[in-house]
């Protein structure tokens, strides 16, 4: 990444919240503060919450120029018009969510000003880092970049008449909070039970959170009993007693007069009732005593004219419910117990996390430099393939071709927003060795700088593309005649990469393919060449012994000539300044070449 990376982060991060799957949310408003026309400004999204609608504006200014870019990252050159901004793409939007942006190219000339809105209904709840690639223009070179921004989808809440549920949903384990909608403030009365739906219960007003580590659905059934008012006895029924009043004349039985007692469990009276004249079967006597625990007594009386006539006891309780019988007694108690209940439902999403996709080949993988790699992965869909902690733009199929060096890896996610990432492979690219360059002199080929070959190689000649047996040495004799073309390929035997060097020679007949005889003794020991590395004159100085006539040439690395000089002086004492002032600079050998033979040094020209 370039220099100017910074820049467009910045001065894409002004679009990046425009990038989505662009559809269905259109709409957008514009709304910005006061700003100068010159800047760069982005909003934020608005958080979300899982389950609920979302619908959120973001407003952005991108900038004119590089003035307020090189304001926060000083390595970017002030001073620039800024050409067209367009937005490629956007990825790990929350799943749910589409997004539509007021546009997707903008010229800064004309217009800096743009919105996007964010729509539809997130799944999972999570912290998002979605990822924005867009290209611009400065200098008029496109230049591409990606960054991130946060989004924020906040857990669930489930409202029922009883309870509210946080966090509903999510991938592989949830731990859900429940509150309690029906509260006691502390007063007694009040009963609870859960049931969560992963076998735990509670008869707590407030539970703890519940964690689901499983994958499943489970239903929560809630109730609440609210017994505040207690146990009140409203009505007793005689339905039937054996006493009557005795009535004269004529002798014959009469109704009676009718009343009650009741008396509370520690014996205590707490109730008489009035009497019932000529008192009907049944009769009915209005109570409404408060009832607390334990065993009462109710007492049946007949109010005669010389005293009153004992009817029957009977014992009951507050939980009593059928007819009561004593001898010729029986009574039937209305006792009122409200007790009010509500039930609630609600239900808890585990969604299962995908198996980790599988990448072939896996760990290291090791090429030549220029050569490339094709990743695959066991899963088809739902891909996204990453180099280092960046999504690849539109690498999304099961396969991706790899051609720069770096970490890689790839995340499946399921249609319910849950993901699985592969372990990483490591893409490395070896060097390959310098070409292996040769001349030819006399049907002679020599490499021209064995310094030059990897520490463990190996050599093999080609003619004319065909492999030359046995030849695998740094020099070789043209033995065939008309014009050839013969190649060399060295083999760096330490990471297996090749490279080569070809070249075409005319077959000299001439020529009997010997080596080349070497410089006298005294030439080889005398010679000094200096300054090395040379600027512009380069010095020779050797022992002629012999007064040879000497040529002088200068060839590149490649075998290719680049200087030719052949000094007209002779002397015992040789001493030639050579200028290479124009030579390019690099690696250069200098051939010395007399009647006998030929003496080569390696210069370097800066």
């Amino acid at each position: 990444m370039t220099k100017y990376s910074t820049f467009f982060l910045l001065l894409l991060l002004l679009q990046t919240h425009l990038l989505t799957a662009q559809s269905g949310c259109p709409g957008c408003i514009v709304d910005l503060p006061p700003l100068p026309s010159d800047t760069i400004y982005l909003g934020s999204a608005p958080d979300g919450i899982a389950g609920e609608a979302y619908d959120g504006d973001l407003s952005f200014r991108m900038p004119k120029t590089t003035d307020p870019v090189h304001d926060i990252d000083p390595s970017t050159p002030a001073g620039l018009n800024i050409g067209k901004i367009t937005i490629l793409s956007l990825l790990n939007v929350p799943p749910g969510l589409e997004w539509e942006a007021s546009k997707t190219e903008f010229d800064p000339d004309d217009e800096t000003d743009g919105c996007v809105k964010f729509c539809g209904t997130p799944v999972l709840p999570g912290l998002y880092e979605v990822q924005v690639f867009v290209t611009a223009t400065v200098l008029g070179i496109n230049q591409s970049t990606s960054f991130v921004f946060d989004f924020y989808i906040a857990p669930a809440t489930s409202t029922t008449d009883g309870f509210n549920l946080l966090n509903n949903s999510g991938c592989g384990e949830v731990t859900a909070v429940f509150e309690n909608n029906i509260v006691s403030n502390g007063q007694y009365g009040f009963f609870y039970s859960w049931d969560f739906g992963n076998g735990e219960t509670s008869t707590e007003e407030n539970p703890m959170p519940v964690n689901y580590t499983e994958p499943g659905i489970y239903e929560i059934n809630y109730e609440a009993n609210i017994d505040t008012s207690g146990y009140k006895l409203t009505t007793v029924q005689v339905l039937g007693a054996g006493c009557n009043d005795l009535n004269l004349p004529p002798i014959s039985n009469a109704p009676p007069e009718l009343y009650i007692k009741i008396k509370d469990p520690t014996g205590a009276q707490v109730f008489q009732s009035d009497e019932i004249t000529n008192a009907p079967f049944p009769s009915a006597f209005n109570v409404n005593l408060k009832m607390g625990p334990g065993n009462y007594t109710i007492e049946v009386r007949d109010n005669d004219l010389i005293g009153s006539d004992h009817c029957g006891t009977i014992t009951f309780n507050r939980n009593t419910t059928d007819t009561l019988v004593q001898g010729n007694l029986s009574l039937k108690l209305d006792i009122f117990h409200p007790v009010f209940s509500i039930q609630s439902t609600d239900t808890v999403y585990v969604y299962e996390i995908p198996e980790m996709p599988m990448i072939t080949p896996s760990g290291l993988i090791e090429v030549c430099e220029g050569d490339t790699a094709v990743l695959t992965t066991d899963y088809t869909e739902n891909l996204q393939w990453y180099k280092d902690s960046t999504a690849i733009l539109g690498a999304v199929g099961p396969s991706l071709t790899l051609s720069s060096e770096g970490n890689y890896w790839v995340e499946y996610t399921t249609a319910e927003g849950c993901s699985a990432v592969s372990e990483p492979v490591n893409f490395q690219q070896l060097p390959i060795p310098s070409p292996p360059a040769f001349t030819e002199e006399n049907n002679w080929l020599e490499v021209n700088d064995t310094s030059l070959l990897p520490l463990e190689y190996s050599l093999q000649w080609y003619l004319n593309g065909d492999l030359i047996p046995d030849a695998i040495e740094t020099t070789l004799c043209n033995t065939v005649p008309g014009v050839n073309l013969y190649a060399l390929v060295v083999t760096d035997e330490q990471t297996g990469c090749t490279n080569e060097f070809s070249l075409g020679v005319a077959f000299d007949e001439n020529a009997d393919c010997t080596v080349p005889t070497r410089e006298t003794l005294a030439i080889e020991n005398s010679l000094q060449v200096y300054p090395n590395p040379a600027t512009a004159g380069l010095n020779i100085v050797f022992e002629n012994e012999k007064y040879q006539k000497i040529a002088i040439r200068v060839m590149d690395v490649m075998g290719n000539t680049v200087l030719t000089q052949h000094p007209s002086h002779v002397h015992l004492h040789f001493h030639e300044i050579l200028d290479v002032s124009e030579l390019n600079a690099g690696i250069y050998f200098m051939k010395i070449e007399t009647e006998e033979g030929q003496v080569v040094r390696k210069f370097i020209k800066e």
